[in-house]
């Protein structure tokens, strides 16, 4: 729902999006204050009203979004350690066809080399971006190929060709989780309901009567802004490999770096 803040730096997207739900209550206070009076009544008891169903309905919001957040925060953590386990596992991959001969070594290790750079040049950037470029499968299907290919002459080689097989088995299993978590995101159905609830809260706090108008401005600028800042934080890690606040390939670039010397 919020997929359009990928496209704007993480600041504009934040200005937006808090400035928004200020701007709405700003005039919605402007424009409710003098129909608080016919509604509710004269003072006193007037905000009383009003202030049981905010209560109410406020505590249920407020779990709903801090569950929200949690949530959206370890979905973004996991993926960054998704990352990391699968350039851990390529970095395995890369030391154990080390122990091949060559030319095969040589081969097998240019293939994991291809496809790493493939990952950081290509892939993170297309992510970023909403993409999912297919490049890496090609790779990884190129390195699948040319190290079944391999025919062990000793036992020595049959006891690691055996093992490079196994850890390229969880480097696959690696990769293919790290893509499925790229593909993320809440449900639109949950977006719906967290911003009719934001909305409902905020024309709850434009329906209170206050004496002085810029006190009440004030109070319902700091809600909004607040609930804006939810919003924000929850729609920015919601995908979290798109946009400026995304999860980044550092440990890959470290893996390519120390391990593979490039």
């Amino acid at each position: 729902m919020f997929t359009w803040m990928y496209q704007l730096p993480t600041w504009a997207g934040f200005v937006v999006i808090t400035g928004v739900s200020v701007l709405l209550v700003s005039v919605g206070i402007l424009l409710a204050r003098p129909l608080v009076h016919k509604l509710f009544g004269p003072e006193p008891g007037r905000n009383e009203q009003v202030t049981m169903v905010l209560t109410v309905g406020g505590v249920f919001y407020g779990l709903l979004l801090g569950l929200v957040a949690a949530a959206t925060y370890q979905s973004f953590d996991t993926a960054q350690n998704l990352v990391a386990d699968e350039a851990a596992a390529i970095g395995t991959l890369y030391r154990e066809v080390s122990a091949y001969p060559e030319p095969q070594r040589g081969v097998l290790q240019q293939d994991l080399a291809d496809y790493t750079d493939n990952l950081l040049t290509v892939a993170f950037p297309g992510l970023r971006e909403g993409e999912d470029p297919p490049g890496g499968t090609a790779l990884v299907t190129r390195f699948q190929g040319d190290l079944l290919a391999f025919q062990p002459q000793t036992r020595a080689q049959e006891i690691v060709h055996q093992a490079a097989i196994e850890q390229f088995a969880q480097f696959d299993e690696e990769r293919r989780h790290r893509i499925n978590a790229s593909a993320g995101g809440l449900p639109n159905v949950l977006w719906y309901v967290i911003v009719l609830g934001a909305m409902v809260n905020l024309v709850l706090v434009c329906l209170f009567s206050l004496s002085g108008r810029g006190a009440h401005l004030l109070l319902g600028g700091l809600f909004a802004f607040f609930l804006g800042t939810m919003i924000f934080l929850i729609a920015a890690m919601d995908y979290p490999f798109r946009g400026d606040l995304s999860v980044t390939p550092d440990p890959v670039v470290t893996m390519y770096h120390n391990v593979m010397g490039r």
